[in-house]
């Protein structure tokens, strides 16, 4: 008998144990709960995120380049060549070279490039380059027959500074009669074209119409001054030693013979 209430006794659990491993299990199930509760929220927020990302917002190519490609090297001032061949070395390749001139590069020298030296390209991307083709070249155009400010404007346009010169010629005035260099002639900038202007015909005297500019002779001697100065009468000089004529005697007589006239004096004896 005693050992039947023994053993009934063991086998009788405790009432502290049962309370705790209802409590202990209790436990884990609200545990699980919010464990499934915080998944139910972050579940939803994870899909939007992942649509906007990859769906809505997707990343740039240059982004995508940034993570995994290469920075685009400084080509400015380099030959074509040399650009192609470092770009090559980085696994880009050089897709276009497009010639433009340039008032100071040399030809073949690169002037622009696209992308901008920094930037990032996937491997096998293109670069684009801009390259010198020298100086600008124009064509020296026609303008003869132009009004002289019209075609100075034209030629300015094209980057030609002009001079000019007047010419006599049967075309009106202040037309284009001729152009140096010729039309046509590829000129390298800077340049100077001269242009030749006519400043009409040229002034024809007319044989029939007397030239009223002309002076009259006889005018021009009224004209002249007249010298009105009375010129003193020399002294008389006394004759030399030994002439037999007296100081009175005039000397225009003195070579006439006999029966002459004196060319001064008394003729009342040649009567």
């Amino acid at each position: 008998m005693l050992g039947d209430s023994v053993r009934r006794r063991q086998r009788r659990p405790d009432r502290g144990e049962g309370r705790a491993r209802r409590s202990s299990g209790r436990s884990r199930g609200s545990s699980r709960l919010w464990a499934w509760v915080v998944a139910a929220l972050l579940l939803p927020f994870g899909v939007g995120y992942a649509v906007a990302a990859l769906v809505l917002f997707p990343p740039t190519e240059e982004q995508v380049a940034t993570a995994t490609g290469v920075a685009v090297p400084e080509l400015i001032g380099r030959t074509s060549g040399d650009a192609e061949r470092e770009l090559a070395e980085l696994g880009l390749e050089l897709t276009e070279a497009t010639e433009l001139p340039h008032p100071e590069a040399e030809p073949g020298e690169v002037i622009a490039q696209d992308p901008l030296p920094g930037q990032h390209l996937r491997p096998g991307a293109g670069v684009r380059v801009a390259v010198s083709s020298g100086p600008p070249r124009v064509r020296v155009p026609d303008v003869a027959g132009f009004p002289l400010e019209r075609a100075r404007e034209l030629l300015q346009r094209l980057g030609l500074e002009v001079a000019s010169v007047e010419r006599q010629s049967e075309t009106p005035t202040g037309r284009v009669i001729g152009i140096a260099p010729e039309p046509g002639t590829e000129q390298r900038l800077p340049a100077t074209v001269t242009l030749v202007v006519s400043v009409g015909q040229p002034v024809v005297d007319d044989p029939t119409v007397p030239d009223s500019a002309a002076a009259d002779p006889t005018a021009i001697d009224l004209l002249e001054p007249v010298d009105t100065t009375t010129v003193p009468a020399p002294p008389p000089q006394d004759p030399p030693e030994g002439d037999s004529r007296g100081a009175g005697d005039d000397p225009a007589n003195a070579h006439f013979g006999d029966g002459v006239l004196p060319a001064y004096g008394d003729t009342s004896g040649a009567r």
